[in-house]
């Protein structure tokens, strides 16, 4: 036993010398002695510039390690696709293929896409090293922009071009595709409201004939924003525990397009059953502060009436003199029951440390901060901020004014950070209109309201027809030497004559006004100095009398205005109102001495939290003569857009003879509004509206061969349209219907026009 275990032993001895003399061998041989280097392959790169790379040798000794290392080091370099190393005969050859240089990036097959954007979108530039990860990154990037215009099947491939020194030119190659569309929106776990319902209040739609503005594209963005309308939706209908649990566009095999499936849990109806309001700043809440709450108890659940609810609290107690206050609601849920509790308390006292307006890349600070009613340093107020909000709006100058209020540092200060979107304020209005007095009318006007970014206005209208034609020309200063004092001035010409071209007049003139704003209201003073004349042929059949027949008649008036403005949108208002009084004197210098007064009222309310607007429009007119009669020139007309279905001046008295309008002394007129775009398609930005517009235009004081002169009784017209907003201002065509006219009265059926506003 002895012996075979010593002889194991001795075994097992020998195969650990064999096995250690090995790897002796094999680290000898792992070690090599340098006496040259040679590069092999180098085009652009320079043999210095590559050897640099190589570790200092003790000796002239490398080994394998070192030569993994440099294998490394010369492809984190970023220029070479392949590298080599070998050693023969004490020489380490080095072997190396540059990555080639791009020369330069073009495009095939794009339309829908120009060069500029997808340049942008490739992130690829001449001079640049090539590298095939970052060219399918772009290729991705490109399949990718695509995808967001519904266009699925586009097919980008690469063609590269070799060129001499390494270089290359790279051609992507597109074919676009058309945009897939979605065939059906199918909708699971609904059982209180259709899927035609639903349908509608998402902003995809499914594919018709008629869609024209892109809702019928498959966009995968939009899921997250119909999740967000579908639970807003049903949120507003007491529908609390409201999900959607899936929302998945599926590809139809086919290819042809997708479906939409929604799967979704309704949950129950919550009816309010508790009201609570917890506050120490007054001490007890009094009776109307429930009252006046826009959720009510016994009511179903309503988001909008909650936040209505919380504004209308957050406005009570800042009245109070609260100029920071914290208000929070909680929901609490029982069964089909939900208690809601409003919990206020006072703020800490803060002040503005920094104001600071982002967005406008075109329209100067100063601009924007003119409207606040407040500084850095002052106490903040909410109200103050809101009201500021509102005068920034109805400027006109963007689409959009956000704020966002940030703790500073300091612990008693905060910063207002405003957020505007910019969007076009000048202008091209156009208008054509037809009536059969003037025939076809053309109107064209060049506007700017923020000239150079300074909110200075500018203006040149020009009125074109057979039978008329009128030009201005004028210019506003807002903040005239940097005070809240608006200058301006207009000049102005009009041209008319009669169908029958024997009666003709013209007038022109100009006008200096200042204005002075504060807040929300605004007064203005300007001086008018125009002179008219009317010529009237041999031929003529007027049987009326002008008072300025071979005669220039000079004017020289003064009118004081004073309006308010508490719209909260210029062009597209949904509340508030805009009143105007103006009272004008004539009589310093000229031939004429007057009073002339018309108070002006738009009015606008929102209904069901703003789906609807109700609007409301109204005006009234007088004018008196002092010591002379009121000639034409000076009379209202009435007609167009303040009687919808009727000629521009078609209503009131006119000439016996040849049916000319020769205005009135006096008027009156209101138009009940009601505009939504509710159903119509959410892509097209249009709004419907139905309306109803009755008034009245009477009184001469040259009764002779005037028809109508005495007559109060109101015309009465009805009718809708349609209206969108569009970049060179509001767009309209109305249809109106007379129900109750005169004989004499004109009336037009169809009105189209851009620029103009209800």
């Amino acid at each position: 036993m002895l012996k075979f275990l010593l002889k194991n032993i001795f075994s097992y001895k020998l195969l650990f010398l064999l096995f250690f003399s090995a790897n002796i061998s094999y680290c000898l041989a792992d070690s090599f002695n340098l006496k040259k280097i040679e590069i092999i392959g180098e085009q652009r790169l320079s043999e210095s510039f590559i050897k640099k790379f190589v570790p200092n040798l003790k000796d002239g000794i490398i080994n394998n390690q070192d030569l993994n290392n440099l294998t490394k080091k010369l492809y984190m370099t970023g220029f070479f696709s392949n590298v080599e190393l070998k050693i023969i005969k004490n020489t380490l050859k080095i072997s190396v293929k540059e990555l080639p240089i791009i020369n330069a990036v073009s495009f095939s097959g794009n339309d829908f896409l120009n060069d500029d954007q997808l340049n942008s979108i490739v992130s690829i530039a001449p001079r640049e090293i090539f590298n095939k990860e970052i060219l399918n990154s772009a290729i991705e990037r490109i399949r990718s922009e695509y995808q967001k215009s519904g266009r699925y099947l586009a097919e980008v491939n690469v063609k590269k071009n070799d060129l001499s020194k390494g270089r290359i030119n790279l051609n992507f190659e597109i074919k676009e595709g058309m945009p897939l569309v979605v065939k059906n929106i199918n909708f699971l776990g609904n059982e209180v409201f259709s899927d035609s319902v639903l349908k509608s209040k998402l902003s995809t739609k499914e594919d018709a004939w008629y869609k024209l503005f892109g809702s019928n594209k498959f966009v995968p963005e939009r899921l997250e924003f119909d999740k967000e309308n579908l639970k807003t939706f049903y949120n507003e209908r007491g529908y609390i525990d409201f999900k959607v649990e899936i929302a998945r566009g599926d590809l139809l095999p086919d290819l042809s397009g997708f479906n939409l499936n929604f799967v979704i849990s309704e949950g129950p109806r919550y009816l309010v059953n508790n009201i609570n309001i917890q506050t120490k700043l007054i001490d007890k809440p009094i009776t109307s502060l429930y009252e006046d709450l826009f959720i009510k108890k016994g009511d179903f659940y309503d988001s909008r009436a909650l936040d209505e609810s919380k504004k209308y609290l957050n406005k009570y107690f800042i009245n109070l003199g609260y100029s920071f206050v914290k208000l929070k609601s909680s929901i609490k849920k029982n069964e089909n029951l939900v208690d809601i509790n409003f919990l206020i308390s006072k703020g800490d006292e803060k002040y503005i440390n920094k104001i600071v307006i982002l967005g406008n890349t075109r329209t100067n600070d100063s601009v924007v901060r003119r409207e606040l009613s407040f500084f850095e340093g002052d106490a903040f107020s909410r109200s103050e901020l809101l009201s500021s909000i509102k005068s920034i709006k109805r400027l006109g100058y963007f689409q959009s004014v956000s704020y966002k209020i940030e703790d500073n540092f300091q612990n008693d200060y905060l910063d207002i950070i405003l957020t505007v979107k910019e969007k076009n304020t000048g202008s091209v209005s156009m208008g054509v209109g037809y009536s059969s007095l003037n025939n076809t009318t053309l109107n064209f006007g060049l506007n700017e309201k923020n000239f150079l970014g300074e909110g200075n206005k500018v203006r040149f209208d020009v009125s074109l027809s057979d039978k008329k034609n009128t030009y201005n020309i004028g210019a506003t200063d807002p903040y005239f030497m940097d005070r809240p004092l608006s200058m301006s001035f207009d000049v102005y010409n009009e041209e008319s004559e009669n169908t029958k071209g024997d009666v003709k007049s013209s007038s022109s003139g100009v006008g200096v006004s200042l204005g002075l704003k504060g807040n929300s209201w605004y007064q203005q003073l300007k001086y008018n100095y125009y002179s008219s004349e009317t010529t009237t042929s041999s031929t003529s059949t007027a049987n009326s009398i002008t008072g300025e027949e071979g005669l220039e008649i000079t004017n020289s008036a003064i009118t004081v205005r004073i309006s308010q403005d508490t719209r909260d949108d210029y062009f597209n208002p949904k509340s508030g109102h805009l009143i105007s009084f103006a009272n004008t004197l004539a009589g310093f210098g000229g031939d004429s001495t007057f009073i002339k007064s018309v108070l002006n009222s738009k009015i606008f309310y929102p209904i069901n939290y703003g789906d609807y607007t109700l609007g409301l429009k109204s005006g009234v007119g007088f004018i008196n003569g002092l010591d002379d009669k009121i000639t034409s020139s000076n009379r209202f007309r009435l007609g167009g857009k303040t009687l919808r279905g009727f000629d521009n001046t078609g209503v009131g008295p006119r000439d016996t003879g040849n049916n000319q309008v020769v205005g009135g002394n006096n008027f009156y007129n209101f138009s009940i509004e009601l505009n939504s775009d509710e159903w119509m398609p959410s892509d097209t930005g249009l709004n419907w509206l139905v309306f109803s517009d009755i008034g009245s235009i009477w009184g001469t004081d040259y009764e002779a061969g005037v028809q109508g002169y005495d007559d109060i009784a109101p015309r009465i017209t009805y009718g809708f349209g349609l209206s969108m907003i569009t970049p060179v201002g509001p767009l309209q065509m109305i249809w109106g219907f007379p129900i109750q006219s005169e004989n004499y009265d004109l009336e037009e059926s169809f009105q189209f026009s851009i620029g103009t506003s209800f």
